[in-house]
């Protein structure tokens, strides 16, 4: 009995031991990496999503505001959320430093009442460049909290333009 009681447990191990091989090479073979770069990078453009539903931003008001705010020899070339709240980071194209500086000025001046700050993150200047705008201006921005930019306020503002 002791002996068929070892051969049973030695037969009852190398049957886990092959299970336990199987199921590790199905894992392998199933690329889980792959599989979690692409679920991080689908669960980070959902939260942008969200980010972006929950401010309630107006994109095409702020646009046409920030494009009419800029000098001339400039272009709004990107727009992207910052990961702090209410930031939005502005990437200017512009002909020369001191026309990306302009814009800057412009962006900061207090008597636009579009932002409660504006900070110049940099100015980065092509030396040998061909192109019309050689020049690029990063400006990270922080909306008011009552600025007609969020959907709510251009809303419950008397007057406001849709």
């Amino acid at each position: 009995m002791s002996i068929f009681g070892q051969f049973y447990i030695k037969q009852n191990v190398q049957n886990q031991q092959n299970v336990a091989k199987t199921t590790q090479d199905r894992l392998a073979s199933q690329n889980f990496e792959t599989t979690k770069k692409d679920l991080t990078a689908l669960s980070n453009n959902v939260k942008t999503i969200v980010q972006i539903l929950s401010k309630q931003l107006l994109f095409s008001k702020m646009l046409t505001t920030i494009g009419g705010i800029l000098p001339a020899g400039t272009a709004l070339s990107d727009m992207t959320l910052a990961t702090s709240d209410s930031a939005i980071d502005l990437s200017i194209a512009a002909t020369d430093r001191a026309t990306a500086t302009q814009a800057f000025v412009n962006i900061n001046d207090p008597k636009n009442n579009f932002f409660s700050k504006a900070d110049l993150l940099s100015i980065v200047c092509e030396s040998s460049s061909t192109k019309k705008y050689p020049c690029t201006a990063q400006v990270r921005v922080v909306l008011k909290n009552d600025s007609s930019f969020y959907f709510l306020n251009s809303v419950t503002t008397p007057g406001a333009k849709q």
